[in-house]
Parts: C-alpha cells; structure tokens; sequence
C-alpha cells in the first residue's frame, strides 16, 4: 500500500458471472452471527460471483459480511452440480460496499490458505476464461 492509502492492485481480474454461496468460517463463528433474517440455510447465504483474480475474489451479497471477518466460499459446477465444486475455500473480506441500484453489498476478499488443492482449483477456473478448458465463467 502507498502512503496516500491507494490499493494498487497487482493482480489480473476476470469479470465473471456466476453463482456461489458464502458463510462464516468455523474460525469466526462466534464473532459474527448471522441473524434469523438473513434467510441463512445452514449457514449459507447465496451471493453471485461478479469478478476473480488467482489473489480473490469480488461478489454481491444481499447480506452483510465484516470487513476482516473470514468467510467459506463455494462455486458450484455450473455445467454440472453434482461435480465437485469449482472453488471451495476460506477468504477475508477486504473491502465492502453498499450498492446503489439495489439493498446489497459489493464484497471484495483475498484466499486465506492458496494451498496446492486452492491453486488447482484457481488455475481450471482461469484456463476455462482463457478458453482453455471448455465450458462458461
């Protein structure tokens, strides 16, 4: 970060668009709670993944997420749900912000843990932007 507070960002980000469900990770379970009204499932809320970089990831939620809280994000298969999912992971969110075209928020994060399993996972999903593994992101 530069001293005027200016994020640059060092990464590539793909404009994507796809669905994806989000919770708060077992680590942060007991300082964030979601409340009845958040419409959670076990805990899940559904978000729609609107960019992606090999660092993290950028969604809308109509939930609020704390800023450096850490939360479980997963991208389910779209050609096929009964496939492992695409992403499975931890990540903090890093910047939040309300929209202005509807109640939801613009949520940015970066992975946690980008272990060999997550870096796999990242490099499918980037070759099927590149055109290079068939399929839509």
């Amino acid at each position: 970060m530069s001293k005027s507070g200016l994020i640059i960002r060092t990464n590539e980000r793909h404009e994507i668009s796809l669905p994806a469900k989000a919770r708060i990770a077992f680590s942060h379970a007991e300082l964030v709670k979601m409340s009845k009204a958040a419409g959670a499932h076990e805990g899940w809320i559904d978000v729609h993944l609107i960019d992606f970089s090999n660092a993290g990831v950028g969604f809308v939620s109509t939930v609020f997420f704390p800023r450096g809280s850490v939360i479980e994000l997963v991208v389910p298969d779209v050609e096929d749900v009964s496939k492992e999912a695409m992403i499975k992971c931890e990540m903090r969110v890093m910047r939040v912000q309300m929209t202005d075209r509807r109640p939801a928020y613009l949520i940015g994060g970066a992975f946690v843990d980008a272990g060999e399993r997550l870096q796999a996972q990242i490099e499918t999903l980037m070759n099927r932007f590149n055109g290079e593994g068939g399929g839509h992101a």
